[in-house]
């Protein structure tokens, strides 16, 4: 019956978010911050006097919206009421009539489209019928607006991958595979076990996807799990990773499984899961190391090989049985 809702999610979310399914991963907005991620659609940081803009080819360059037209339009004066500098992305053709709206305050950002009568907002993400996404192309000409997954190069600590695809590993220097087991983790499987750490956003389906394929080697004893949550996914989903993440942290160890399927099941967090503000500063604690092991997207998974050298995997592994193999105590 699990096995079957795990299907469904993946089904459903994977036709919302074609793009996802050749990387196996979520992608992460750039930077990770060491504090989890603001329920925004452009989570970068903008300097002083706006954002930097870059044109795009065939997208219009994001347009400053004058005070006379703020006046006309009740809901783009609740916006800059609060201080905030607002932007036309796209235009009405691109946007399906509507207006779209960026609004950037300090650090916070977000993406709204605005009704034509001028009186309401729609917070989020305008995606197409086919799943294309509307709005990552109209912010594409805002520098670090969208995320951008980087699928070769190296992280901080790791050597060079060869091929960046989900099965290539890398390796992770002492130091850095000393954080991961400092982190805050969620354990599932018997102590003693070879752990492998996977590091998750609980509403990436990709996440999902990789923790079924896992349970079989935890229950037949072959491996320990180790779940490191991070919120990277609020940009997509509405800002629902960050509770989703922080319910996860509210729990001891050996419970945060059971939760996490609870979320699966519900897809967003039960009104009756625990959120405490211990867990919000774990968080911030586990993005930190998710930022400094260069997570661009989850799942990952950090495990250690027979010769005791730690290793990472992007995405989820076209053989997960050869990795299983390969790990040591």
């Amino acid at each position: 019956m699990r096995q079957s809702r795990y299907a469904l999610l993946m089904a459903t979310t994977l036709v919302a978010l074609p793009m996802l399914a050749q990387a196996q991963q979520c992608p992460s907005p750039p930077p990770v911050e060491a504090t989890p991620p603001l329920p925004a659609s452009v989570p970068a940081p903008a300097p002083a006097g706006g954002p930097i803009l870059r044109p795009t080819p065939s997208v219009p360059t994001p347009r400053l919206i004058p005070a006379g037209e703020i006046a006309a339009s009740p809901a783009l004066r609740r916006i800059t009421s609060t201080g905030a500098t607002v932007y036309e992305i796209g235009n009405r053709a691109m946007n399906h009539g509507l207006q779209g709206v960026y609004a950037v305050n300090g650090d916070i950002f977000r993406v709204f489209y605005l009704t034509p009568d001028g009186q309401a907002l729609i917070g989020g993400v305008l995606w197409e019928q086919d799943g294309h996404n509307v709005t990552r192309d109209t912010i594409a000409p805002i520098k670090g607006a969208i995320p951008t997954v980087t699928l070769t190069g190296t992280k901080p600590g790791a050597t060079p991958p060869g091929q960046a695809t989900p099965s290539a590993p890398a390796t992770l220097s002492p130091e850095l595979a000393k954080r991961v087991s400092q982190a805050s983790l969620g354990l599932s499987g018997q102590d003693g076990r070879p752990r492998l750490t996977m590091v998750i956003d609980p509403l990436c389906p990709w996440s999902i996807r990789a923790l079924a394929e896992l349970e079989p080697f935890v229950a037949r004893g072959a491996i320990q799990l180790a779940l490191l949550p991070i919120a990277i996914n609020d940009h997509e989903n509405g800002g629902a990773s960050t509770p989703a993440a922080t319910a996860l942290l509210s729990v001891v160890p050996y419970e945060m499984e059971a939760a996490w399927h609870k979320i699966i099941d519900l897809h967003h967090v039960a009104d009756d899961m625990l959120r405490t503000d211990d867990a919000a500063l774990h968080l911030q604690g586990n993005m930190a190391v998710a930022h400094a092991i260069g997570v661009r997207g989850t799942p990952m998974l950090i495990w250690r090989d027979k010769a005791g050298v730690s290793h990472v995997t992007e995405g989820v592994p076209r053989d997960i049985g050869q990795l299983v193999r390969e790990m040591g105590r």
